[in-house]
């Protein structure tokens, strides 16, 4: 019969909303809770005794026994995934994101692994949108700093023309004030005459 703290322990592993997988010194699935079936699409059955490199991309097969083995002979507890994107594979061969956290504990000199695992499927989306529209905004920026440039140079060129004719609206008002007093002088001088 199953003590009390064994039942709770039980059913923190059935109900956590992370998947939670064990893994024993070979990298063999010792064990893996419903959240982690239902994140990789397997049933237990079908990954316990199987390598963990078969939740993990084909891609990255070569690295992962290498890191594996690294971590079984140096063990510290650790969140992984800082700086770099890690990904799981699923049961039809669909990658997803993921955020692991990896701690150890030793049972009669053997080493077992538990990955603490959550899908950022979600996450990433929301990340990827922002980057979108980052890089709209961006654009939307340049744009309007080039239809600023465009517009401060048709100013300055209208400013220039309309310099230009008010220079010459000058000449013209003085060319017909110097003609005006030559007609009054003429005038006059007719009127002498």
């Amino acid at each position: 019969m199953m003590n009390l703290d064994t039942a709770h322990l039980v059913s923190l592993f059935e109900h956590a909303t992370e998947g939670i997988i064990l893994t024993n010194s070979k990298g063999e699935i010792t064990l893996i809770n419903p959240a982690a079936e239902l994140m990789f699409k397997y049933d237990a059955a079908q990954v316990i005794g199987k390598p963990i490199e078969m939740l993990i991309p084909q891609r990255f097969h070569s690295h992962h026994p290498g890191q594996r083995h690294q971590f079984y002979h140096h063990p510290q507890n650790r969140v992984m995934g800082s700086g770099r994107d890690l990904y799981g594979s699923r049961s039809d061969g669909s990658e997803i994101p993921v955020e692991v956290s990896l701690s150890f504990y030793k049972r009669e000199d053997e080493l077992f692994v538990t990955a603490f695992i959550v899908d950022i499927t979600h996450r990433k989306s929301i990340e990827q949108n922002m980057l979108q529209q980052q890089m709209e905004l961006e654009r939307m920026t340049n744009d309007m700093r080039k239809l600023n440039t465009q517009l401060e140079v048709k100013v300055e060129e209208r400013t220039l023309i309309l310099k230009e004719a008010l220079q010459k609206l000058e000449q013209s008002q003085k060319e017909l004030h110097e003609a005006l007093n030559k007609e009054k002088q003429l005038s006059e001088i007719k009127s002498r005459f």
